[in-house]
């Protein structure tokens, strides 16, 4: 992929569309996904709206009172857990690194005199 294609995912904030999308799949509900983000139920709407747009088509139907993954959905549902839980990989890591079980810390930066 080019990088003038990754534009569109950078400029509508990509990665909190993401969280809220995988909170109402895993709800089944905006309201519900909205409590557990503590975000206003038409925020997560907004976020799951533009992510819509993001990505060419609707992630989201309603079923009932429930909301379901559509088949694009689906799909990007797949690529949102791979995200995820490489944030999650990461987070493991760097606490690892910040209590000393990592690769070695860099050495601190030393100071640069002025000559006077």
């Amino acid at each position: 992929m080019t990088r003038s294609r990754h534009r569109r995912y950078f400029r509508h904030g990509f990665f909190p569309q993401l969280v809220a999308f995988e909170a109402c799949v895993r709800h089944g509900s905006v309201t519900l996904a909205a409590r557990e983000l503590s975000l206003a139920q038409p925020t997560v709407s907004c976020l799951v709206r533009k992510l819509s747009e993001t990505v060419g088509g609707p992630v989201l139907e309603s079923q009932g009172r429930r909301m379901h993954p559509t088949a694009l959905g689906r799909e990007l549902l797949v690529l949102c857990e791979e995200i995820l839980d490489s944030v999650e990989r990461f987070g493991d890591r760097r606490a690892a690194l910040e209590e000393g079980h990592g690769a070695e810390r860099p050495a601190p930066v030393a100071e640069v005199s002025s000559g006077a």
